[in-house]
């Protein structure tokens, strides 16, 4: 399975197939129809996972016999991601469900990836798909560098859709004047009739807006405190039950 048909279901896990019911006299049989689909719905993600489980099986026994095999290492990856994609579903039947232990396989496709561009450094296919994982997995700060890397070597055609990637990456890692310049790049690189450019252009607005914005605290943080706090009551009274402040001098009348 290739990555490019596998990364769409883990970008759109929540994509509703099913089709709207009707509320006719024939409702109950529609719904004897649907419980039906849906039971052979659960058997069929039944097969697919097992079927998942046995390719990822054998890929992890190719592997472990030559671990320095990027080819091996590439396909013990992928079995990691396909076993992570939920199954496919029939027009109207229900969604299949997340796969369980996903975000587990995720992470463990992102570790096989990494092993193997140290396995074969100068591999562009395998620095695209562990970018392509760690944008899947909200990575961006990750996926920026090597998509900059990927995006300044390209040549021909390459170009201008690694410039796309490397634009995407930055501006979801909130690196604006990355991203600005990827995007300022993709349109000297690519065709006028593209259907991005639109797109992009405007994204590039948004980008020059939110650079020159005040950042916002991180989330959680506590908020900043007042270097001049309210004292319109004065000094401050002794709390209940402490003493008053010693002044020094005798109160004698």
């Amino acid at each position: 399975m290739k990555l490019r048909t596998v990364l769409p279901f883990l970008l759109a896990t929540a994509v509703v197939l099913a089709g709207c019911g009707s509320d006719d006299e024939d409702g109950d049989k529609k719904g004897g129809s649907k419980a039906k689909a849906k039971g052979k719905e659960s058997s069929a993600v039944v097969k697919d996972v097992e079927n998942k489980q046995k390719a990822l099986d054998k890929a992890k026994d190719e592997f472990k016999k030559s671990d320095n095999d990027p080819a091996a290492c590439r396909n013990l990856a992928m079995a990691y991601i396909a076993i992570s994609s939920p199954a496919s579903a029939a027009p109207g039947e229900e969604p299949p469900p997340v796969p369980k232990d996903r975000d587990k396989n995720l992470a463990k496709s992102v570790k096989t990836l990494e092993e193997c561009v140290d396995i074969k450094k100068d591999d562009r296919d395998l620095q695209q798909m562990l970018a392509s994982t760690y944008m899947a997995t909200n990575k961006y700060e990750k996926a920026t560098p090597l998509l900059e890397r990927l995006a300044t070597t390209a040549k021909g055609e390459q170009r201008a859709n690694a410039y796309y990637a490397w634009g995407l990456a930055a501006s979801n890692a909130q690196q604006f004047d990355d991203a600005i310049k990827a995007y300022r790049s993709f349109l000297d690189t690519a065709v006028p009739k593209d259907s991005r450019v639109p797109q992009v252009r405007d994204s590039i607005k948004a980008l020059q807006a939110a650079a020159k914005a005040p950042k916002a605290p991180p989330v959680g943080s506590d908020p900043p405190s007042d270097p001049n706090p309210d004292d319109a009551g004065g000094e401050d009274a002794p709390e209940d039950g402490g003493e008053a402040e010693d002044t020094g001098k005798d109160d004698k009348g």
